[in-house]
């Protein structure tokens, strides 16, 4: 698995958890509900200004850990 398509699955872990709808994600986040779908899929390659706004309308961080 890359690691866009590890990253979408999170985000889609943590916007379940939350209970919202990709629609509700992109009005709190202001990213294309279209663009949250690719992202969720792995099919969109996300800048880190618009994973920045994701993240913090669902209230997580962005972190680079060691392997």
């Amino acid at each position: 698995m890359n690691e866009r398509t590890r990253i979408g699955i999170q985000l889609k872990d943590y916007r379940t958890k939350n209970k919202l709808t990709v629609r509700q994600l992109a009005d709190l986040s202001g990213v294309s509900y279209q663009n949250i779908t690719k992202i969720e899929n792995g099919k969109y390659n996300v800048s880190i200004d618009i994973l920045e706004k994701i993240t913090k309308a669902l209230d997580v961080s962005i972190e680079i850990i060691e392997k």
